[in-house]
């Protein structure tokens, strides 16, 4: 019996769909005009950290205020996490929104350096005059504690990651404790949300920005339901986002465009093979009359 065009539909070799799948992958990642022309659109979450930051720099027009942006990510994770920091410290220069990072990992003292040395040239950002490099801090909970007190950020961090004293470096004159911190961002594949939000966010009320990978964004969804978090990018999809915000557009547009294209193809692919199937069913049915 001769087989059917839909009966070959249920038996595509599975090698096939794999090509396909990886083919509508990298295409896209390597051909920046054809990843970056799948539409995009942000999530709310994405759109509330966009805000935030733009909240930040119109109410603190003198750049009195200090962002901190918190790297816990390293080579691991850095198809995600390194695009969500590209994104975020380009809109803080772009709105030139003081910030000093801090990083919880030894391995991104270097990765978070070069984001923002890279970026810094690009946008005429001053080391020590519009950010700072805090470094690598070993303890994560002693180190929150010390930058929750009162008066106690500077004896918290004390030096740069160069080993300037915080006192000496101009960014940091007017920083003494969280009153003058204007957001804190958590960049990370780790699951520490809720330590930010139990030693540090619920004393100060100070906005807390989560930019994770994305199988720990659900561990955001209760805070911001509750408004302990404010924004959430989430993964590469949130990098996309952020840069379709900012108007910039690398590696998390074309990123978000491929997964994009991926998720159009798998629902061609389950449509077929349900449509396959019922018309086989069909089929059979009517030559067994």
């Amino acid at each position: 019996m001769e087989t059917s065009l839909w009966q070959r539909m249920q038996t595509i070799d599975r090698r096939v769909i794999y090509a396909l799948l990886l083919l509508v992958i990298i295409v896209p990642i390597l051909v920046p005009s054809l990843g970056g022309a799948v539409p995009i659109i942000p999530s709310q979450q994405s759109l509330d950290f966009y805000n935030t930051i733009e909240g930040l720099a119109k109410s603190d027009p003198e750049r009195k205020k200090l962002v901190i942006v918190d790297g816990w990510w390293a080579a691991g994770t850095r198809g995600e996490n390194q695009w969500q920091e590209q994104a975020i410290l380009t809109h803080l220069m772009q709105r030139r929104i003081h910030f000093a990072t801090l990083s919880f990992d030894p391995q991104n003292k270097t990765l978070t350096q070069n984001i923002a040395q890279n970026l810094a040239a690009k946008y005429h950002y001053v080391y020590g005059q519009d950010y700072v490099l805090w470094g690598y801090r070993p303890q994560f909970v002693p180190t929150l504690k010390g930058i929750s007190s009162p008066n106690g950020l500077q004896e918290a961090i004390k030096t740069d990651q160069n080993g300037t004293p915080l006192g000496q470096i101009p960014v940091m004159k007017d920083i003494k404790d969280l009153k003058d911190i204007g957001a804190i961002i958590e960049i990370t594949p780790t699951g520490s949300l809720g330590t930010w939000i139990g030693l540090v966010q619920g004393k100060y009320n100070t906005p807390l920005l989560y930019a994770p990978t994305a199988v720990m964004a659900p561990d955001a969804y209760p805070f911001l339901d509750s408004g302990q978090v404010s924004g959430l990018l989430t993964g590469v999809k949130g990098a996309g986002d952020y840069e379709q915000l900012t108007g910039t557009h690398t590696f998390g547009t074309r990123a978000t465009g491929a997964l994009s294209l991926v998720y159009a193809l798998i629902i061609v692919f389950v449509i077929l093979g349900n449509v396959g199937y019922h018309v086989g069913r069909a089929a059979a049915r009517r030559e067994g009359q």
